[in-house]
């Protein structure tokens, strides 16, 4: 989260001293595309975790935001429902995931370290039918067993990815210091968990986002490289097999425009939909990523 919009506006700065011509994009060497489809309305300038519940699109703000969800309109421009989620707290909401009954609303943000670990509300899928306000069935908390405290943007306990895969809660970590990423295994019942974690991938950059398509065994991660100037967003695509990432199967890929992606969900025919904030450079966004070729194996 933050930390992008810092390196952004330097770059900012550094345009300007040169004299050269802002922009929003720039080439990297046989990127996917990405289609931007709108601007995202204002109300969600900030929107960080994303989700898809019969054929409706739900998004939401992260830290110090309201404690909202938001339902787009089909073309994205408009917020058409705003639900209130009760008993809950946006210290830094980052991630939505989905099951066949949940919806899984992810306050797992840490980029300071100020907290060992993070809260999940569990929302019933039939409840955002209501006109105005969520109650969670339920309040998931975890603690991470191998925390250490380390400085703002020097560390590798935040997390702000998060999926469902094979009736559990998959959470990734954004790690500041080594650009790996940790996966952690939570229980979607249990009230109060110490999580371990159960894999380290060199994914070469900070994971923003996660989704599993349990018709293809796919995971995608969404993430960005750190540097001010030579950054780019990316993504990864892995294989699921047993319960268990193979690392084997990931195929890497950047996208052609550089921006905070902050959210991905399986779309449809092999698209991946995802959200970015607002920055200096550009507003908030939803675009699509075909993802065909890497899918059928053709790159």
């Amino acid at each position: 989260m933050g930390m992008f919009k810092k390196q952004v506006y330097l770059l900012v700065a550094l345009l300007s001293v040169s004299g050269c011509s802002s922009a929003t994009t720039y080439s990297v060497r046989k990127p996917l595309d990405v289609d931007v489809i709108a601007n995202l309305p204002t109300t969600l300038d900030e929107s960080s975790g994303i989700a898809i519940v019969n054929g409706k699109v739900w998004s939401h703000n992260d830290s110090g935001s309201k404690n909202q969800i938001y339902q787009l309109s089909p073309d994205f421009k408009t917020i058409t429902k705003t639900l209130t989620v009760q008993n809950s707290r946006n210290y830094d909401w980052e991630a939505l995931a989905q099951s066949q009954r949940y919806l899984y609303i992810g306050d797992t943000g840490n980029n300071s370290t100020r907290r060992n670990g993070g809260i999940i509300y569990k929302v019933s899928l039939s409840s955002l039918n209501n006109k105005r306000t969520v109650k969670p069935v339920s309040t998931l908390r975890y603690r991470f067993k191998d925390f250490e405290h380390g400085k703002t943007y020097q560390h590798n306990f935040d997390s702000e990815a998060m999926t469902i895969v094979d009736d559990q809660l998959w959470l990734f970590s954004k790690n500041w210091q080594d650009e790996h990423t940790k996966l952690y295994r939570l229980n979607p019942i249990k009230k109060q968990q110490m999580v371990a974690p159960e894999g380290n991938y060199p994914v070469k950059g900070l994971i923003t986002s996660a989704d599993y398509d349990p018709n293809t065994s796919t995971l995608v991660l969404l993430g960005y490289r750190k540097e001010v100037l030579l950054g780019y967003s990316f993504i990864w695509l892995i294989k699921v097999r047993d319960n268990q990432i193979d690392w084997s199967t990931a195929k890497y890929k950047r996208l052609r425009i550089y921006s905070q992606w902050e959210a991905v969900n399986w779309y449809k025919d092999n698209q991946l939909l995802i959200t970015s904030e607002k920055n200096p450079l550009a507003k908030a966004m939803i675009a699509t990523v075909d993802v065909s070729s890497l899918m059928k194996g053709s790159e």
